[in-house]
């Protein structure tokens, strides 16, 4: 990974792959993200339990699924899944309760550090989400939570969007 600077930036999940639960009706989905990835996550089987695991949910085709994730796994951040990146369709998804978005031609590394950013308290959309505070003609940027997270986002989250986005983070 290297940032806007262009130095290299350590990972800050070295050894961990993100645990996912995904939520779709089509049988063919998990398939579909075992390509996508190439092994850079773990997929949980119905009934396999996780502490800590993000759901990803099927929305190449409506965002109806969103509700019923947020109904079934309230305490869990979700992660719509398109199937290829246009802005308009990730603004809905947000819109509805997504707390990232994933495009299934994204790069299989991108999908291990968005996941972690999401399991982090952060929000993704092509990248980690920043929310911008202008103020008395200073801009400061901070990383954007998602809208179902009750804490703070994580240290490994914030130095993860710092060495992403360089001089512009806030400390």
């Amino acid at each position: 990974m290297t940032p806007t600077n262009g130095q290299p930036v350590a990972d800050p999940w070295p050894d961990s792959q993100p645990k996912c639960r995904l939520l779709s009706d089509a049988p063919a989905f998990r398939s579909l993200l075992e390509a996508a990835t190439s092994g850079r996550l773990t997929l949980l089987a119905d009934d396999e339990p996780a502490e800590r695991e993000v759901v990803l949910v099927d929305c190449r085709h409506s965002t109806n699924m969103l509700a019923l994730a947020r109904q079934r796994f309230p305490a869990r951040p979700v992660v719509g899944i398109v199937p290829r990146f246009e802005a308009a369709r990730m603004v809905e998804l947000i819109a509805h309760g997504a707390d990232g978005v994933l495009a299934l031609d994204d790069p299989p590394d991108s999908w291990r550090e968005a996941l972690h950013v999401v399991l982090g308290g952060g929000r993704w959309l092509g990248g980690p989400g920043l929310e911008i505070s202008l103020e008395q003609k200073h801009a400061s940027y901070d990383v954007a939570k998602g809208s179902h997270h009750s804490g703070d986002v994580t240290m490994r989250t914030k130095l993860f969007v710092k060495g992403r986005v360089g001089d512009k983070f806030a400390s």
